[in-house]
């Protein structure tokens, strides 16, 4: 179990990457790390491991994309990306969740703009992020992306608007997806020599 002291010391070496399909349960110990009141505040309700667990499980369905903050293989905080395909909509909710000793260094602020990015490339014309109203830190990441902010039956929404895709977005892109496939390779080597060290 990563400690407070040890966050510090680690947190240059985290780096954002893509989940694959197959590195759902990443995604799914990630959620289960969190603590109660983080759960609370990723799923706006009390959720229990098996739900969480068979949320996972369908987290990349309906064309979802999923962006973990990587530290030594495992995946500490996430940025889910959900598009609305089923209301043949533009727009694609945000979702986002940090475990507590990585928690105020701005990693949910970097995984937002990897989304957006990823949104503009995808002609998604609104990213929706719902959170509650004492969610002072992620109205802040929102509104640093020029985010219009209302309330909507006890809950803040925010409303992002990404810009048309460029050259250098659909680039850096590209370059993210091929050092994707490499970087978790890597990680998974991590995982595997971790547990023979156990």
């Amino acid at each position: 179990m990563l400690k407070e002291a040890d966050a510090a010391e680690v947190e240059h070496l985290g780096f954002i990457r893509r989940l694959l399909a197959s590195e759902a349960y990443l995604l799914r110990d990630h959620l289960l790390r969190l603590d109660g009141e983080a759960r609370y505040r990723r799923f706006a309700h009390d959720v229990s491991d098996d739900f969480i667990s068979r949320y996972a499980a369908h987290a990349g369905d309906f064309g979802n994309v999923t962006f973990g903050y990587f530290v030594d293989g495992e995946v500490r905080a996430v940025a889910e990306l959900r598009p609305d395909i089923l209301m043949h909509r533009d727009g694609a909710e945000v979702a986002f969740s940090v475990e507590k000793p990585f928690v105020n260094r701005g990693i949910a602020t970097k995984l937002m703009g990897r989304v957006i990015r990823t949104a503009r490339n995808r002609g998604l014309r609104h990213l929706m992020l719902v959170c509650l109203p004492d969610n002072a830190k992620m109205q802040a990441i929102a509104r640093h992306y020029g985010a219009d902010l209302s309330v909507e039956d006890g809950s803040v929404i925010a409303d992002i608007v990404p810009q048309e895709p460029d050259y250098h977005s659909w680039f850096s892109e590209i370059l993210d997806e091929r050092m994707t496939y490499l970087q978790s390779a890597f990680d998974l080597q991590t995982r595997v020599r971790r547990a023979a060290e156990i």
